[in-house]
């Protein structure tokens, strides 16, 4: 029985292997689903705050209670922003035309709160 030993690890080893290669290509696959040179994902908007303007890529927005979220490339980070009624339905409008997977962009994004 001991000469079956280095099979066993052998075995062992190449299950490991092929389950790591598995989640990698995966992982690949999800990746590969959404084409970042898609016109899509240069489009940007202006939202306001106080007297200052922002230019924010459009699928990079997220709306919560009062506050509105987007990637801003000039401060190269996150930027988040007060809101009112008014401008979250001109917003919605904008943004409900986009496709869905293109609104989970943040997750790239760094935040920094202005």
């Amino acid at each position: 029985m001991s000469n079956r030993t280095p099979l066993i690890r052998m075995m062992l080893l190449v299950t490991f292997l092929f389950i790591v290669l598995i989640a990698f290509s995966t992982q690949l696959s999800k990746n590969a689903a959404i084409n970042i040179n898609d016109p899509i994902f240069k489009k940007t908007t202006i939202l306001k705050n106080q007297d200052k303007a922002f230019s924010v890529l459009l699928h990079s927005i997220t709306v919560r209670k009062k506050v509105i979220s987007a990637y801003s490339h000039k401060f190269d980070s996150l930027i988040t922003f007060p809101f009112s009624e008014q401008d979250h339905e001109v917003l919605q409008n904008k943004l409900d035309k986009l496709p869905p997977n293109t609104q989970d962009c943040n997750a790239c994004h760094e935040y920094a709160g202005y």
